[in-house]
C-alpha cells in the first residue's frame, strides 16, 4: 500500500494558509451598511404584498463604486411578478411614501445637468417573486453619502428609460 501521508501533509497546509484572516489594504473597502426589519406600510389602509414581509440591504463600498444586495421574504399572493426598488435620498416614514424623497441619484445630488437617469447613476435592485421572497443586487460605479436613506419597493419593475416604478408600496431605513 503507497503512503499517503506526504500528499496530505502539503493539502493541509494549504487549507489552513486559506483559512487565516487577509487584511485589507488602505482604502480598498470603505463602509459596509446593513440594514433589516420588517418594511415600513407606505399605503396604508390598502391590503398589499409587502404587508408583514420583511428586507435586508447590504451596500458594500469599495474605492469609488458599491454593491448592494437586496433580499425580501414573506411577499404575499404576487408570485412571479417584479417589482422595482431603489435607494431613495429621504427617510422611511410609514404611511407617507413622499417622505422618502426621490431617487438616490449622482447627478441630482451634484448638480449636473442634463440629469441622467441609469443603473450608473442609481441604485437600481428590482425583485422577481419566486417562492414568497426577491432577492436583487446592483453594482454601481458611486458611494452613496450617508444619512437617513430609504430602500422604496414600488408598484411595477423599472422602466429603464425614465427609472419610474409606479406608486410607493413599502420601504426599509437606511441609516448610517
Amino acid at each position: 500500500m503507497p503512503n499517503t501521508s506526504r500528499q496530505l501533509v502539503p493539502i493541509a497546509a494549504i487549507v489552513a494558509l486559506c483559512a487565516l484572516p487577509v487584511p485589507a489594504l488602505a482604502g480598498d473597502r470603505g463602509p459596509v451598511v446593513r440594514a433589516s426589519g420588517a418594511l415600513s406600510d407606505l399605503q396604508t389602509g390598502a391590503v398589499g404584498p409587502f404587508d408583514g414581509a420583511t428586507a435586508e440591504v447590504q451596500i458594500v463600498s469599495s474605492g469609488a463604486s458599491s454593491h448592494a444586495v437586496l433580499r425580501v421574504r414573506g411577499i404575499d399572493g404576487a408570485e412571479g411578478d417584479t417589482f422595482g426598488a431603489h435607494l431613495h435620498v429621504g427617510p422611511c416614514v410609514t404611511g407617507n411614501g413622499a417622505a422618502a424623497l426621490g431617487h438616490y441619484n449622482t447627478d441630482v445630488l451634484a448638480g449636473v445637468t442634463p440629469t441622467e437617469i441609469s443603473e450608473d447613476t442609481e441604485v437600481w435592485l428590482d425583485i422577481t417573486v419566486d417562492d414568497g421572497a426577491g432577492t436583487a443586487t446592483a453594482s454601481v460605479p458611486f458611494v452613496p453619502l450617508a444619512g437617513n436613506r430609504s430602500v422604496v419597493i414600488h408598484a411595477l419593475a423599472t422602466d429603464h428609460h425614465t427609472g419610474a416604478a409606479g406608486a410607493r408600496l413599502a420601504c426599509l431605513p437606511v441609516v448610517w
